[in-house]
């Protein structure tokens, strides 16, 4: 099943989107890779109109719950074309 994403993108090719790739790796226990989920994750965030994605803890490297967050912009060319630029990753360890 292909996701329709409409118009939504990671802005790919970017040492932005490199971090993004490597926290994810980095933090989330999972045998998919990153590739393999990032349309889904755009879905998501695009018919939602979020900016961001949790995980939760029990699928994460330090058993905490983690936020991804991005900042979205419209492309001046193609007003239908958002793209997602990822601004970090939550890292504050919450009290149990």
């Amino acid at each position: 099943m292909t996701l329709n994403i409409d118009g939504a993108e990671f802005d790919y090719h970017t040492e932005n989107a490199e971090k993004l790739t490597k926290d994810f790796t980095d933090y989330v226990l999972t045998d998919v890779p990153f590739f393999a989920l990032q349309d889904e994750l755009l879905y998501l965030m695009n018919k939602r109109n979020i900016t961001k994605f949790r995980i939760p803890g029990s699928m994460t490297i330090d058993h905490q719950e983690h936020i991804f967050y991005f900042q979205v912009t419209q492309v001046k060319e193609n007003k239908k074309l958002r793209t997602y630029h990822y601004l970090g990753i939550d890292l504050t360890k919450k009290e149990a």
